[in-house]
């Protein structure tokens, strides 16, 4: 037995059922990783990413951030006692923040392959099915009718079929060199259709029957998504011209007037002198209670939740699954920021035709 790389040990830390599931979610993404190996990667990218934002979290951030400054403000006792609070502050908040980022967009990127894949099977696995039913009527038993009904113009679903065939052939029971599929596909289709299988096989059912009553049936879920999706097209139109178009469009007109509204205030002699002597100190005209700075903070935060909660609502729309939305969110993000600095720019022009100068 040879002995574990590096990375496997550090895998092991997670524990035998967390490796476990860890590899099973791998395989339906079709990433052909050793689960402990792909860990100890994990673990170990994150510790490096980590200590070099910690870095810069310690040389940057004191040069020009306020929030650092209140932070040392309220934690001025600990920094006192401990010349290293800043330090390891920064050391665990970055290990933190990568640890779960990186957590986060890894997830996205299997379960994005993983659906990728499942949309693919499910979409050829009726056409498997009769075939295979053709198969087993004419004669052959299901290990032979599944592997003759693997045509090159099925993809993935063949790949993993040859796959169970083989493992038939060199001797393991077909009830579970069959589970190879349910674990390779996220998929409920292909997770049903392998137990009807088995449960046909050990009740002496009819299998022919079973393959075409089963793609039928997935045919016909197929045709009910696809409505479904149809008549909620509407919504969709809306969540992309409300998240791409519409709020990026107010932003950009209150961030403009925000900046406006500063100028000319700045630009106001003060008046509070002469309204108390005249005793009429209930008009006083004010400035924006927030700055353009401040604002601007605030439409990014939006932009990138508003994206997100979007993209996530598509994908339960069109496929029944947040996570398909996923893919959406780069592209309303770009959007967005088109048509931000678009209408900046058009409003900057505007106002500078009104001789009021850019702002």
């Amino acid at each position: 037995m040879s002995n574990p790389q590096p990375f496997e040990l550090v895998g092991r830390l997670f524990g035998r059922e967390r490796i476990k599931r860890l590899g099973i979610f791998l395989d339906a993404g079709g990433f052909p990783y050793a689960p402990e190996t792909f860990a100890g990667i994990y673990v170990l990218a994150c510790l490096i990413l980590s200590i070099i934002l910690s870095l810069m979290l310690i040389i940057l951030v004191p040069l020009k951030a306020s929030i650092y400054k209140i932070s040392l403000a309220v934690l001025a006792p600990l920094v006192v006692a401990t010349p290293y609070f800043v330090p390891i502050l920064a050391i665990v908040l970055a290990f933190i923040s990568v640890f779960a980022i990186v957590g986060v967009i890894t997830y996205a990127i299997i379960r994005m392959a993983a659906d990728s894949r499942r949309n693919k099977v499910d979409e050829v696995l009726p056409d498997f099915l009769m075939l295979a039913a053709a198969n087993v009527r004419a004669g052959m038993t299901v290990d032979q009718a599944l592997w003759y009904a693997a045509k090159p113009e099925f993809g993935l679903l063949s790949v993993e079929v040859q796959v169970v065939a083989r493992r038939t052939f060199g001797g393991e029971p077909f009830d579970k060199a069959i589970d190879h599929l349910s674990t390779h596909f996220n998929s409920k289709f292909v997770r049903r259709t392998v137990v009807l299988i088995k449960q046909g096989l050990s009740s002496g059912g009819r299998i022919a029957e079973i393959l075409e009553r089963t793609a039928q049936d997935v045919r016909n879920m197929q045709i009910i998504k696809k409505d479904i999706a149809a008549s909620l097209l509407m919504y969709i139109i809306f969540l992309v011209f409300a998240a791409s178009i519409g709020a990026p469009f107010l932003f950009s007109v209150s961030a403009k007037l925000i900046a406006l509204l500063s100028s000319v205030f700045a630009q106001l002699p003060d008046t509070s002198s002469m309204a108390t002597m005249a005793g009429s100190s209930f008009i006083k005209p004010q400035p924006p209670v927030i700055s353009s700075e401040q604002f601007m903070i605030f439409v990014v935060l939006s932009t990138i939740v508003t994206a997100i909660c979007s993209g996530l609502m598509i994908g339960v729309i069109m496929r029944g699954n947040r996570m398909e939305g996923v893919r959406y969110i780069p592209l309303m993000l770009l959007a967005s920021a088109v048509v931000f600095l678009v209408i900046s720019t058009l409003l900057d022009t505007f106002l500078t035709g009104m001789g009021g100068g850019a702002i």
